[in-house]
């Protein structure tokens, strides 16, 4: 059934996910969910996003070198569709994911039992309420996610990691940004520098020396890991199909016109360990 966009806003959370493959039918020049809602994309079409979401999988094999999870609890808050989960389950002794969406809740739990993981759970939640007891994680990761940094820091254990995965700056849609920061400037304000979207581009370290990071006490430094991750999508047509309804006919030429599968991204690592001994009134008692 075709939905309009107040319809799908008025279903909230609760909207129901298209059949599989629904997303290929749409109208190029008033689609609904639109290009860059992907709040709406990925509930209403939940196959497409997993599909699209292979940059996750990067971030998560990346995150490997930097954080060893093993035998941690991790929460994973807007966990989407389960790449970043079903990663985190491959070393973590339990996972437990969160997002608001029930229809990508049942696609992610989907994916954990066709997989046989047992170490993964799922709960729906707003991530400015995690539905998550006090002290009850090692590590909250957020991938491509909105974070409530004082949820995040509720949750976690003493000395708990807060990593946070997505884009580099300027570089919020890979190789594309730049082509499409003139058509969604509200969405893209900041273009990297053209080096920095290239494929060969080096990874790069820094750090944060502050005894805070977005507000919270963290045991310093905080570190912020930039790299290059290049996903493939096997096929230019699938890949021009997949980024074509998520961004709009432009990339979808784009893709055509050079036969290309793949889109490279520059991608950011952020990985903080909270520090609860130095916990400020402000961040006390605000979950009920």
């Amino acid at each position: 059934m075709t939905l309009t966009l107040e319809q799908l806003v008025g279903a909230g959370y609760d909207v129901q996910p298209a059949p599989v493959d629904d997303w290929r039918e749409f109208d190029e020049l008033d689609p609904v969910p639109g290009y860059f809602h992907f709040d709406w994309l990925s509930s209403r079409h939940p196959d497409l996003y997993h599909r699209f979401a292979l940059s996750t999988d990067g971030l998560m094999d990346e995150l490997e070198k930097l954080v060893d999870l093993t035998g941690l609890a991790v929460a994973d808050i807007g966990a989407g569709t389960g790449r970043s989960t079903m990663a985190a389950a491959r070393k973590a002794k339990t996972v437990m994911a969160v997002d608001p969406f029930e229809s990508v809740i049942s696609y992610g739990k989907d994916v954990a039992s066709r997989a046989g993981m047992r170490n993964v759970g799922y709960v729906r939640g707003n991530t400015a309420r995690l539905p998550l007891a006090d002290d009850s994680f090692d590590a909250c990761i957020s991938s491509w996610a909105v974070v409530d940094y004082r949820e995040a820091f509720r949750v976690l254990r003493p000395d708990g990691y807060l990593i946070q995965l997505g884009a580099a700056p300027g570089a919020l849609c890979g190789e594309l940004t730049p082509m499409l920061a003139s058509m969604f400037p509200d969405i893209i304000t900041e273009v990297a520098p053209g080096g920095q979207l290239d494929a060969a581009c080096p990874a790069s370290d820094s750090v944060i020396p502050d005894a805070e990071w977005n507000g919270l006490p963290v045991s310093a430094p905080t570190i912020l890991h930039d790299f290059t991750y290049v996903a493939d999508y096997a096929d230019y047509c699938e890949a021009a199909a997949i980024l074509g309804r998520l961004y709009g006919p432009v990339v979808r030429q784009y893709m055509l016109d050079r036969r290309q599968a793949t889109l490279s991204w520059r991608l950011r690592i952020a990985v903080a360990r909270v520090n609860k001994s130095a916990e400020t009134p402000a961040l006390k008692g605000d979950h009920q």
